[in-house]
């Protein structure tokens, strides 16, 4: 079965039957992992080694936005480093 596409790309927001979905809490928003995504946010393919993929997966659910944590830390330090580096010359 193929998705008609060109369909979904002529609905409006309020053609899409969403009373089965129920509303997200407060409380869910503030638990929720991936909701951070702002539009400061991008998205760039990176070459992970196995090793380290498979620490990762064996974390369970969520393993995918626990690395983009890691990884967005590690290089917001680095830039700082380097920021602070090039104003000490």
């Amino acid at each position: 079965m193929a998705t008609d596409f060109a369909r979904l790309d002529a609905m409006k927001d309020e053609d899409i039957d969403c009373s089965d979905i129920p509303e997200l809490t407060p409380e869910q928003l503030h638990n929720a992992e991936g909701l951070w995504i702002t539009p400061e946010t991008e998205y760039v393919p990176l070459a992970i080694n196995r090793q380290t993929m498979s620490y990762f997966r064996e974390g369970g659910k969520g393993y995918a936005m626990r690395m983009s944590k890691v990884v967005n830390n590690l290089l917001r330090e680095y830039v700082a480093k380097q920021q602070k580096a090039e104003g000490a010359v």
